[in-house]
């Protein structure tokens, strides 16, 4: 059985890839995975750590695949 945690970081990696590379901030990431906010931050720490994603600060920052 997948957990739903599972299942959010699947369609948060799957967002991403239609993205081409370009960074996507965790609102807008959330908003279109349709994952809440706040569990979606505490999955993309996890996935970043997992070397699965990249994430940048600033103005043009966000996250993207690895």
């Amino acid at each position: 059985m997948i957990t739903m945690k599972a299942k959010y970081a699947l369609r948060a990696l799957t967002e991403l890839a239609w993205t081409d590379g370009t960074p996507m901030r965790a609102h807008v990431l959330a908003a279109r995975a349709g994952v809440p906010g706040k569990f979606l931050e505490t999955i993309l720490v996890e996935l970043r750590q997992a070397g699965m994603i990249d994430s940048r600060r600033g103005q043009a920052g966000g996250h993207s695949l690895a």
